[in-house]
């Protein structure tokens, strides 16, 4: 990949701890909750919030902006005006870092055997990012590596990157999981997604096997949602959590690419996308 350049921005977020007063809630019996707070829990009320978290005002109330303070000010308001008491000593939030990394559209993808190269649009043929907390993120010269659905799951006795070394390497994986390709029952869930289907458990395995980029191959039937989704979901500011490491145990790139690339970039190699595809929703692959 072409270097990637990424604008960090630090970041302090709030949570308001409503999980701990919905607990408490559902813990203590009716005639100890506070007449006020059980008053308020009804239709018309929920929807009335709901009108005032959703209104213009708050901005679209995303972290790290302005609609963010107001909506925390707000809940914690109602809190207190309800009576309920504070999850964290005498206060209704909880602050923790989060870091706020945005990939530039002149990130690239170029793949190639060394004579010719391919080169992908960003946005429109693949997206990519780092969860690493650095200025620039960037994979150069890195084999790829098709590893089918990037699954270990020993309960089901699955492993595909048995006998692999992706070290280094960029993989790149089918979305959801083997038992929704085939519809078998017996084999994960059948249609219904497991966790290994998720993309957060994908780029984790990866990392956890030493891959320096994963992509994704995004089809709209097994994600569940078009590529739009994925091309507005991932090209503004990604907010993440950061680990004492500074997230670098994370692979330096992380991406999804379109159906189309994918084909592209097997085709390139001498490989046929679909072949592959449905191989790799087989034990023995």
């Amino acid at each position: 990949m072409q270097p990637m350049p990424i604008r960090i921005r630090p970041s302090l977020l709030f949570v308001i701890l409503g999980v701990y007063v919905a607990a408490m809630a559902a813990c203590r019996p009716a005639d100890e909750m506070p007449a006020s707070a059980l008053e308020a829990i009804t239709p018309n009320g929920l929807a009335a919030h709901i009108q005032v978290l959703a209104s213009d005002g708050f901005e679209g109330r995303a972290p790290a902006t302005p609609g963010e303070e107001k909506t925390i000010n707000y809940l914690a308001d109602e809190f207190q005006r309800l009576g309920l008491q504070p999850g964290n000593g005498d206060s209704y939030f909880q602050p923790f870092p989060v870091v706020s990394i945005t990939s530039t559209p002149a990130a690239g993808l170029r793949v190639g055997d060394g004579q010719n190269e391919t080169s992908y649009e960003f946005g429109g043929e693949f997206v990519a990012w780092t969860r690493r907390v650095v200025p620039e993120s960037n994979i150069t010269d890195s084999e790829m590596i098709f590893v089918g659905y990037g699954t270990v799951a020993p309960e089901y006795g699955w492993n595909d990157y048995e006998g692999l070394d992706v070290r280094g390497k960029t993989v790149v994986m089918l979305v959801n999981d083997p038992g929704f390709a085939t519809k078998d029952p017996a084999l994960f869930n059948g249609n219904a997604m497991t966790y290994y289907g998720r993309w957060t458990y994908k780029y984790e395995e990866a990392a956890r096997q030493g891959a320096s980029g994963v992509f994704i191959v995004h089809e709209t039937e097994p994600a569940a949602y078009p590529w739009a989704v994925v091309e507005n979901g991932f090209t503004g500011p990604q907010f993440g959590l950061v680990a004492e490491d500074n997230n670098m145990s994370r692979a330096a790139v992380e991406g999804w690419v379109t159906v189309e690339t994918a084909r592209s970039i097997f085709e390139r190699a001498g490989l046929d996308y679909d072949a592959l595809k449905e191989a790799a929703s087989q034990p023995e692959f």
